[in-house]
């Protein structure tokens, strides 16, 4: 009788151990289970800040590209972190914003923002206090250059036939960068220039000829001729036009003087501002331009045989520093907007048989931008003549036709951007670089 009460007593005790057993491996399969949630919460709201960081910072960033304030990009950074949900100080985040950023690669440059977010996530084992649930976050965003290595832009998307051509009498030469043809008509480049010796890009591969649309004409052996390719976005699309404040770099923070008529004698030395007649002067003049920006409501009349110069520390006369020029062709109620059948633009022509040699700014925002033809303004830019032109800086129209139909002037430049391009005659030489060529600033995250 006592074996079998020892034997039921031993039984009920192995249960209870076996319960024991049970209950504690369920409880580290809860633990287990519980940390696994924790670390899916802690890896999804690491997620969500370093979004709400990345959006915060890119927020600040356009403010940056659109020429606001340290202060302006600052407040929007904090605005746009706030609307996804952090804030300063509430709910146990902590949300910091440097701009310029405070540390990494873009330290102290004040084209970036920094947006710092931490603090402790709740969860459902670890207590949110610990250690073990602090995220930190941090995204930059900033400005920065964009070079798609084009030398030659025909910008125009539609079904126009030829939208860049040239003639059996021109000459092309481009060095670093090839040429885009975004028509998508089926012949949307034209060419007649065959001779390997007069049309040349280098290097070639990888530089060619891109075009969206087609084409039928023959092209130089071996040039890398491809029909068919995506469009490709304006680089300067949203590029600030220059405002009517600091056009002369010694007096950044002056308005810009307004000019009602050119000075007499020769040469003329003309001054940047916002310029209400046409730069123009006679047969055998000379147009020597001060460093700065020049607003033009009337443009360029370069006929009559006027060499038109900017003045360079090599030149007579000579500039003393911050040498170099900006030409913006706009509308006649700049900085008002354009009234349709009121306003008008003027041209940009070269069309005489002079020598014009202009440099671009070599600092800030609109740094090797030549001549930046506005938006509202569909007047070509012509270069005709027995002359010589050459500058460095990139040419941008955006809405308006480039022609060049010298005989046999030369173009030696850095960049030509337009609606359409048309080469008929001279010498067309681009040498496309980083170091001479507008480099179109866009918002982007870069850290």
């Amino acid at each position: 009788m006592s074996t079998l009460i020892s034997f039921f007593r031993g039984a009920e005790a192995q249960r209870g151990q076996a319960i024991l057993l049970v209950a504690v491996t369920m409880m580290g399969m809860l633990m287990m289970v519980g940390l696994a949630i924790d670390a899916g919460q802690l890896y999804s709201s690491r997620r969500t800040m370093q979004e709400a960081a990345d959006a915060g910072a890119y927020a600040g960033a356009v403010v940056l590209y659109q020429q606001g304030t340290q202060a302006q990009a600052r407040a929007a950074a904090i605005n746009d972190t706030a609307l996804n949900g952090y804030t300063n100080g509430l709910d146990g985040w902590t949300v910091t914003v440097n701009a310029p950023p405070a540390a990494g690669p873009n330290a102290g440059n004040n084209l970036y923002v920094e947006v710092l977010i931490s603090g402790n996530v709740q969860t459902a084992i670890v207590p949110a206090q610990n250690v073990l649930t602090l995220v930190a976050v941090r995204g930059v965003a900033g400005s920065e250059a964009l070079n798609n290595n084009y030398a030659i832009m025909a910008l125009d998307r539609g079904n126009v036939g030829c939208s860049f051509a040239t003639s059996s009498n021109a000459d092309v030469h481009l060095t670093g960068g090839g040429i885009l043809v975004n028509s998508r008509s089926t012949t949307a480049a034209c060419n007649d220039q065959t001779s390997n010796a007069r049309f040349t890009i280098a290097p070639n591969p990888p530089n060619g000829v891109d075009i969206n649309g087609g084409s039928s004409s023959a092209w130089p052996g071996g040039l890398d001729v491809a029909t068919g390719q995506p469009q490709q976005a304006d680089p300067f699309a949203g590029f600030p036009k220059p405002p009517t404040t600091g056009c002369d770099p010694l007096f950044p923070n002056d308005p810009c003087v307004v000019h009602s008529g050119l000075p007499g004698g020769n040469p003329r030395v003309l001054d940047p501002g916002i310029w209400n007649v046409a730069l123009s002067a006679g047969g055998g003049n000379t147009l020597y331009l001060r460093p700065g920006i020049y607003i033009l409501k009337n443009g360029v009349n370069g006929g009559g045989n006027a060499d038109v110069i900017s003045m360079r520390t090599d030149t007579t006369p000579a500039c003393a520093a911050s040498c170099g020029v900006l030409i913006f062709n706009t509308h006649t109620n700049y900085p008002g907007g354009f009234r349709n059948g009121i306003d008008s633009c003027g041209g940009l022509e070269m069309t005489g048989n002079a020598t014009s040699d202009l440099r671009a700014l070599t600092t800030g925002t609109y740094a090797n931008l030549l001549f930046y033809q506005d938006v509202y303004c569909t007047n070509e830019m012509k270069i005709a003549g027995n002359g010589t032109f050459s500058g460095t800086g990139s040419v941008y129209l955006p809405n308006a036709p480039f022609r060049f139909d010298g005989n046999p002037s030369t173009l030696n430049g850095s960049q030509l951007i337009a609606r359409t391009v048309n080469i008929q005659n001279g010498n067309i030489t681009i040498n496309f670089n980083p170091g001479n060529t507008a480099q179109p600033i866009l918002p982007r995250l870069t850290e």
